[in-house]
């Protein structure tokens, strides 16, 4: 069934089907599929529940809205003082790559179900530019490998999901972006990273749900592995530079107090 879902989500993509516009109708559906009406039915069904379709009672079915006039500004507001904190607070990353490891696996494995054609060129897309960004550009390459994962994302469609893996990918950066500059720079990180993007996409690319789950996961666990020893580094400097601004400051004060004495004898 999921299959059949994929197949209409394609039709309405060749057919640029924008949100509030009609499907056609089920028997033309049907016999352009190729399927029965009733097997139809389930599909549709399949993608309402998902969001992606909605039906009005003696009046079709249509491609539904893609969010709420509120739904995805509440979801930014609630993540927003997490990202004031994660700037703070370097231990944050743990939490993201945690959350993060639950959803990739499965926006990856939606996006092999559902991701059209014009999805999956935007995926070919964001595979190519990290590919071009190269290990001479930490920065460009830090954004292109965000906009792969948020390609994943979009082709999951799942409207929720890909406003909360946006989020995360501010908290990534507030808690430890030192790090992730650090991760790209180093010429070691550069084939890995390139070769499980590669096997992420390519999962996707071939419909397979399971293998885009697993590939995913290897992914998130190395970066993972490979952040832990940088933030570990970056927070100690942040503690030391701490300390430093304390003594200065108490320096500062010391001083301050003393010229004040001096002026009172």
């Amino acid at each position: 069934m999921a299959r059949l879902a994929e197949r209409i989500e394609t039709i309405m993509s060749e057919h640029g089907l924008a949100p509030g516009d009609r499907l056609p109708s089920e028997r033309q559906l049907a016999f352009t599929l190729g399927v029965s009406r009733s097997s139809l039915r389930e599909a549709l069904q399949m993608l309402i529940s998902r969001g992606r379709l909605v039906s009005r009672q003696g009046g079709g079915t249509y491609v539904a809205a893609q969010a709420g006039p509120q739904a995805l500004p509440a979801i930014a507001a609630a993540l927003s003082p997490l990202t004031e904190r994660a700037a703070g607070e370097p231990g944050y990353w743990l939490d993201v790559m945690e959350l993060r490891r639950s959803l990739e696996g499965d926006a990856a494995a939606h996006a092999a179900l559902r991701a059209t054609p014009a999805d999956r060129s935007r995926l070919q897309a964001a595979l190519d530019q990290v590919t071009d960004a190269g290990p001479q550009d930490p920065e460009a390459q830090a954004r292109a490998d965000a906009d792969f994962h948020m390609a994943v994302a979009e082709a999951s469609h799942n409207i929720v999901l890909r406003q909360v893996m946006a989020g995360l990918f501010d908290l990534l950066q507030a808690s430890i972006s030192e790090s992730l500059r650090a991760l790209y720079r180093q010429p070691e990180t550069t084939e890995p990273l390139a070769r499980q993007h590669r096997a992420i996409a390519e999962a996707i690319l071939a419909g397979d749900a399971e293998r885009a789950r697993a590939a995913a996961l290897t992914h998130l666990d190395h970066v993972a592995l490979s952040l832990r020893p940088l933030a570990e580094a970056d927070a100690r400097h942040r503690r030391a530079a701490a300390v430093l601004a304390d003594h200065a400051g108490a320096d500062h004060a010391g001083a301050d107090h003393a010229r004040a004495d001096h002026r009172s004898l």
